[in-house]
């Protein structure tokens, strides 16, 4: 059953970047002529497709259809760790892995001239982002972060591993990494360590990536954004807690909401939550269609 049972849209294929790395991407439109508001849909970390897919769930497919049922386009796009992995080191930075292709698609919208205004909504490491993508790309009217996190990476990376039970190596890697980088021993960090090292790379990423990523403050670059932003997350998430909602919640206040039964990628359930929920058929809250479409039509 998809989620809009009775749905008229139009389909745009998009390519999003420049050479070396463009990237084919999806604009949704509603039917009609415009001009309509438009959402940037901005992955979570890892190589993600356009639709977000995880086992049996597509997240942003499914917000693409939600949001054209109201009169909102959407712009999404096959993440450059996707299409070029095979491609890529792992010395990438976050602008590599997802700010600079995020902005290539805010720009892409703001010259169609079916488009009136560009909203970012970003997932997990996205959401975490979108401030500061929309900050560099200008000109974009307000920023949605669904389940963004807060806390340094590392530390929630060893939490999400302490929850599954990870392999005792696999923790003991993440605990010597973070032995290393509390980011003034980093600095000391010999360059030329070797590769097999523990202390030098952790999930196939140098520490030079974690320290990258600590680096953005995605709190303060929402502060920035003078209450242009919505925080949404999900209470049955064990990849980015509770412990990071009440680090936005203090930061931004009324613009963030808890919704009851959602899991990382906002799908209902009951129980504690698993990687296993991901292997069967699911579409995403309506709730958060509903807030989505809220907010971006409030926004100007």
């Amino acid at each position: 059953m998809c989620l809009i049972c009775v749905l008229a849209l139009v389909v745009v294929a998009i390519t999003v970047g420049a050479a070396p790395y463009e990237l084919p991407g999806t604009l949704t439109l509603p039917d009609g002529a415009g001009p309509f508001p438009a959402v940037v849909l901005v992955h979570g970390s890892g190589p993600n497709d356009r639709d977000e897919t995880v086992g049996k769930t597509k997240l942003f497919a499914d917000l693409a259809e939600g949001l054209a049922a109201h009169g909102i386009a959407s712009l999404r796009y096959d993440k450059r760790t996707y299409v070029y992995g095979d491609e890529l080191t792992n010395d990438l930075t976050l602008d590599d892995e997802t700010v600079l292709d995020a902005i290539a698609a805010v720009h892409v919208l703001q010259a169609r001239a079916d488009i009136s205004r560009v909203i970012v909504v970003g997932h997990s490491l996205g959401g975490m982002l979108a401030p500061e993508i929309a900050a560099r790309a200008g000109q974009v009217a307000a920023v949605a972060m669904l389940a963004p996190p807060a806390r340094p990476p590392l530390v929630i990376l060893r939490d999400q591993l302490r929850y599954l039970h990870a392999p005792r190596e696999l923790m003991a890697q993440v605990e010597a990494a973070l032995a290393v980088i509390d980011l003034t021993a980093l600095a000391a960090l010999e360059p030329g360590a070797p590769a097999d090292d523990p202390t030098t790379h952790v999930m196939g990423m140098p520490l030079s990536y974690w320290r990258d990523w600590e680096a953005h403050d995605g709190v303060a670059a929402a502060r920035a954004l003078a209450g242009r932003v919505l925080v949404l997350q999900g209470d049955r998430d064990y990849q980015v807690t509770g412990e990071d909602f009440a680090i936005w919640k203090h930061a931004l206040g009324r613009h963030c909401v808890m919704l009851a039964g959602d899991n990382h990628g906002f799908m209902r359930g009951h129980g504690p939550p698993s990687p296993r929920e991901y292997a069967t058929a699911a579409h995403v809250d309506p709730r958060v269609v509903d807030l989505l479409v809220r907010f971006v039509t409030t926004s100007r």
